[in-house]
């Protein structure tokens, strides 16, 4: 894993830049996203098929004491639950075969987007509209090599943002950990 860095849009909310070199290192850092997560999160993972989405919400659930192989892509099913603990679900959403927002729609995502509930979405690009103001974007792209990723993570209110800042803080190296200014 590459030293983080801040690489923030012009919004002020700052945002972490990996380069990942192996699947064991995106597990890794899913694990630790998943130890800052709580009750009413959500996580919206975009990027390329095969880039690493169920790979890094496997490492999530892990952070969160979900076994690993218990999860796997939701791609025909679309809605997966586990139990987080007896107050919190996590709810994992692949949108992978709904293209059309009508289909989004009466997938009926919105009643999920609770308190009660870590809802981490897969192709979450294809549905941002039902998104709430405030959620993690994670986006992932291929690298030059096949084991190689390119992870950004930023957040779009203030709860996701203290996520983005707790990561930036937390991950070994960190030389980047200070919160951006306006004028990026």
């Amino acid at each position: 894993m590459s030293s983080p860095t801040d690489v923030s849009q012009k919004s002020g909310l700052p945002s972490l830049g990996l380069t990942l070199d192996s699947a064991e290192k995106t597990l890794a850092f899913g694990e630790r996203v998943g130890h800052v997560l709580k009750g009413g999160d959500v996580l919206a993972l975009t990027g390329d098929l095969g880039v690493g989405k169920t790979l890094i919400t496997r490492g999530i659930a892990l952070g969160l004491g979900i076994p690993a192989e218990q999860v796997n892509s939701p791609t025909f099913t679309l809605i997966q639950a586990y139990v987080y603990d007896s107050c919190v679900q996590v709810i994992h959403v692949d949108l992978y075969r709904l293209e059309h927002p009508s289909a989004i729609a009466q997938l009926g995502l919105e009643d999920y987007l609770t308190p009660q509930n870590i809802v981490i979405i897969e192709w979450a690009d294809r549905c941002l509209q039902v998104l709430p103001p405030d959620y993690l974007v994670i986006h992932m792209e291929h690298g030059k090599t096949e084991t190689l990723r390119h992870l950004t993570a930023k957040g779009t209110g203030p709860r996701s943002a203290h996520i983005v800042t707790t990561l930036l803080h937390d991950l070994p190296d960190n030389h980047a950990a200070s919160q951006p200014s306006n004028n990026r």
